[in-house]
């Protein structure tokens, strides 16, 4: 990888800076590894500059995933649940299976010895990408695509597990097609159904 040479790159500069240097390092050593040190001398900038903005380097690693998530993963708006869905899971699919979606796996397993980094992942990663899908699933009900007694918290979890069940326990590939295939199977699973006739039996 080649290093940024020294220099004090300053405010959005430096700020950037700082996050690709993170996402760098985190995929070369890994999240123990990380340190301010090491970020601040990969992105030419004086330790002080990285914790006049983060205070340790748990919120600045939350921060530099959130950034690239943002990137490859903007809000769907196809007008229908199977659009969005599709649209959704591709996008996901292809941030996980991408060089940062390397960082996810040990990462995940940082977050069972470390509760800050947990918390922050949560609140910061995962949240904000479940709320993107329950406004998938709650605009969906609006329009009347999707039954209007749907729990939408259960429904959350079934497409996200599904891929994250095939990429990173089971190791299989999910391709467009896959994903299609998913999201048929979700959506007609949780569609509307005309209402019965009254002398219907």
């Amino acid at each position: 990888m080649e290093r940024r040479s020294p220099g004090r790159p300053r405010s959005a500069s430096a700020h950037r800076a700082i996050l690709d240097a993170t996402i760098e390092l985190l995929g070369e050593v890994g999240f123990g590894a990380t340190t301010i040190e090491a970020v601040a001398t990969r992105a030419g900038v004086g330790k002080a500059t990285v914790y006049r903005r983060w205070r340790s380097k748990t919120p600045l690693i939350i921060e530099a995933l959130d950034a690239r998530a943002i990137e490859q993963m903007p809000t769907p708006r196809t007008g229908s649940v199977r659009g969005d869905l599709t649209e959704f899971l591709v996008a996901l699919i292809a941030a996980m299976s991408g060089p940062d979606g390397r960082l996810v796996a040990p990462l995940l397993a940082e977050i069972s010895r470390n509760q800050e980094l947990a918390e922050a992942f949560r609140r910061d990663l995962v949240a904000p990408r479940r709320a993107v899908l329950e406004e998938i699933l709650r605009e969906g009900m609006v329009r009347g695509e999707l039954r209007p007694d749907l729990d939408v918290d259960l429904a959350l979890d079934a497409p996200v597990g599904i891929v994250f069940q095939r990429l990173l326990i089971l190791g299989e590939p999910v391709d467009e097609q896959s994903v299609r295939r998913i999201v048929d199977q979700l959506v007609e699973g949780l569609e509307a159904r005309p209402a019965a006739s009254p002398g219907a039996r």
